[in-house]
């Protein structure tokens, strides 16, 4: 019995991670630009829900990105986690002073896509260190439980 359900849990982790990656792979224009407009439809959120805002400006300050394009999406409403900080760690009035040197110049889709690329190679190597180690744990489990 023991043996049934390890081969059946690595069975349906190497279909996931496999099927995952292929669709993930097939389909990341169609991905991109579902988030891009979940992005643009979550900046008329900011300040009324929570959990958007708290995304939106821990993005923007880890990132170092303003708005989905660029601050413009904003209109007139730039948060403050678009400011860059001055040297003493405290930011700069941007919201007064709207210029590029007071805002973060890059847009915050362009900033994930680069992010996501300079990752890739790391995400692509863990997806086939677990298929190495998922198919041959399949397999014996699935030889285990045919010899018993």
């Amino acid at each position: 019995m023991c043996f049934y359900s390890y081969f059946l849990l690595s069975f349906l982790a190497l279909v996931v991670l496999g099927v995952g990656s292929v669709l993930g792979y097939a389909f990341r224009d169609r991905i991109a630009l579902g988030m891009q407009d979940q992005m643009y439809q979550s900046l008329d959120m900011y300040g009324r829900r929570r959990l958007t805002t708290v995304s939106w400006d821990m993005t923007q300050e880890d990132l170092h990105c303003c708005g989905v394009e660029n601050y413009r999406d904003w209109n007139d409403r730039i948060p403050d986690s678009c400011c860059m900080d001055d040297y003493g760690a405290r930011k700069r009035p941007c919201q007064q002073l709207q210029t590029s040197l007071t805002i973060y110049r890059m847009g915050c889709y362009e900033a994930i896509a680069e992010a996501l690329t300079r990752n890739c190679l790391l995400l692509g190597g863990t997806s086939l260190i677990l298929m190495v180690v998922i198919v041959p744990a399949t397999i014996i489990a699935y030889y285990m439980l045919t010899t018993v």
